[in-house]
């Protein structure tokens, strides 16, 4: 019986030489290795000839811009592979020359509108009879995979994180950087803080930890997830996917480079395409070879009780560029192998299970964990002791930690007055509108810290609120408070003890009046803040009623 056909396009690049590495290693396909330039594949043929002697391995010269349905068909191949990129620029010939063949289409696209748009060849292939398979890469195959893995059987799901950071000395090809730069500074639409948003790409930093792999910071990234996530997934307050580089110096220049778009000072990143191509030739001795990826949920398990499920992947050794063809390789045995194959066009998302994809990794220095851990103390609970369960139910259940809060209600807002107030407002970010307003708060724990979302009308006012020894620290913007809590049989009082302005202690005679009580009436939660400062006047008052 003869093996498998798979013809992979781009297949001297990055990741096409070690998706053929990895198929030649089964020694159950054949493979050709296709691309404009046939010849600079091979030294990867004889590579693959090496690793299975007895397998078919050869080149052919291919443009998958031109190809047509009749050179696919001449070939004879059962699945197109299109490891070329950057799938941002890319037309639909290749996918239409598939059709037309008829074989199996697959990519590795990481473009959120080119997977978001695959969808259109479904009626075409559905006729044809073949599969049309966008995004068998990280994301979204991968990373749905492991969700499908975590959370499969949990009852609901708060907050979905993933983020990939790559060693800076593994290879990166040209379509990965151009990709990259096509989204940085672009408004990218997420859904966070319970709805959905636009943020520039590559902002937002954070420090990522995996275990065995130095900390990283990381940014917003486009990718495909950021819309498949969310529908597969329902999480109540976000969905996220980040991504950074190793040196800090990289992640900074990506940064000026988005910030440029930001200030219109050129239309996309791109135009610092051989520049950044240069950058990173240039660097990429620096750092190390280790890279992880990192998938977090938090929610409610199959028991109803709040978890954390983290998983973690850890690369080393330079074999980062394999954790995206571990997935491809998968879906491709699944194409050639199953009898259950479905036709038909659509994302990678939830085709093949975790436990398809981790066997690719074995050979590697690949190496992944996951953990589940119960929730953490809240931190009102932490600060209150004993008190907190004198509160009034509904104050407790305000303050529970996980899972995320959310309430809806209603607020009567009360702006600054004076110029000096105003400005002030502005900057710390408080609401500026006079009336009655519809509210909606969200409030999510990760970190050991507390992150607050009100939405007064189309009006966002956030906080973040710690614990510093038994006070609660907020942080408006650069100006931070710290607060004594007593909880009271009624409800629950915050009063100022000291403040910070960017990190430097207030003098007493210019520490913020804050007025913050909690009460409960008829089942409802009941609030009351008013805030001002001395010689500038109130920054904000506001009253309401919330249900929680």
């Amino acid at each position: 019986m003869s093996r498998p056909h798979v013809l992979i396009v781009g297949a001297s690049g990055v990741f096409g030489s070690r998706l053929a590495r990895l198929l030649a290693g089964r020694k159950a396909f054949r493979v050709t290795l296709a691309g404009r330039a046939p010849h600079k594949a091979a030294s990867l043929q004889s590579e693959l000839r090496s690793i299975d002697p007895d397998g078919d391995y050869h080149t052919a010269m291919l443009d998958r811009d031109g190809v047509t349905a009749q050179e696919l068909r001449a070939l004879d191949c059962q699945v197109v592979v299109d490891c070329s990129g950057p799938f941002q620029l890319m037309g639909a010939n290749l996918i239409e020359a598939a059709i037309g063949a008829p074989c199996h289409y697959v990519d590795l696209a990481d473009s959120r509108s080119f997977v978001a748009g695959i969808g259109r060849f479904d009626a075409a292939s559905r006729k044809a009879g073949v599969s049309v398979i966008a995004g068998a890469s990280s994301s979204p195959c991968l990373s749905n995979a492991v969700l499908d893995h975590l959370v499969g059987d949990w009852m609901s799901i708060d907050t979905i994180d993933c983020v990939i950071v790559p060693g800076n000395q593994t290879p990166k090809g040209k379509s990965v950087i151009s990709g990259i730069l096509s989204w940085v500074g672009q408004p990218v639409r997420l859904f966070c803080e319970g709805e959905w948003q636009a943020r520039a790409g590559w902002s937002g930093a954070r420090t990522i930890a995996i275990d065995g792999v130095s900390p990283r910071r990381a940014m917003l990234a486009e990718v495909p997830d950021l819309d498949i996530i969310p529908a597969r997934f329902s999480p109540r307050v976000r969905a996220g996917f980040d991504a950074g580089m190793e040196l800090p110096v990289l992640n900074a220049l990506i940064g000026l480079a988005g910030l440029a778009v930001r200030l219109g000072l050129v239309k996309s990143a791109r135009a610092f395409l051989a520049l950044g191509n240069l950058i990173a030739n240039a660097l990429d001795r620096f750092g190390s070879q280790q890279g992880g990826m990192l998938v977090e949920v938090v929610g409610l398990d199959r028991s109803g009780k709040p978890a954390c499920a983290t998983w973690q992947l850890k690369a080393s050794d330079g074999h980062g560029p394999y954790v995206p063809i571990g997935p491809a390789a998968a879906l491709i045995e699944h194409l050639v192998l199953s009898k259950q194959v479905a036709s038909g066009a659509g994302s990678a998302a939830g085709r093949v299970a975790l436990e398809a994809i981790l066997p690719w990794y074995a050979s590697l220095s690949i190496q992944t964990r996951q953990d589940v851990a119960s929730a953490g103390p809240a931190l009102f609970a932490g600060l209150l002791g004993d008190t907190f369960g004198d509160m009034p139910e509904v104050t407790q259940r305000l303050h529970r930690g996980w899972p995320a809060v959310i309430g809806k209600g209603s607020a009567t807002v009360e702006p600054a007055t004076t110029l000096p107030a105003r400005v002030l407002a502005r900057i710390f970010g408080l609401p500026a509108t006079t009336g009655d307003l519809p509210l909606e708060v969200v409030i999510e724990s990760r970190d050991g810290l507390e992150h607050w979302t009100r939405r007064f009308g189309a009006h966002r006012m956030r906080s973040v609120m710690r614990a510093q020894g038994d006070l609660l620290v907020e942080r408006f913007g650069p100006v931070s408070i710290a607060m004594r809590l007593v909880g009271t049989a009624d409800g629950l009082d915050m009063r100022p003890v000291e403040g910070w302005l960017v990190g430097i202690p207030l003098p007493r005679f210019l520490l913020p009046s804050v007025v913050a009580r909690e009460t409960v009436a008829n089942g409802r939660h009941v609030f009351e803040v008013d805030i001002g400062l001395p010689l500038i006047g109130r920054l904000v008052a506001y009253r309401g009623t919330l249900d929680v």
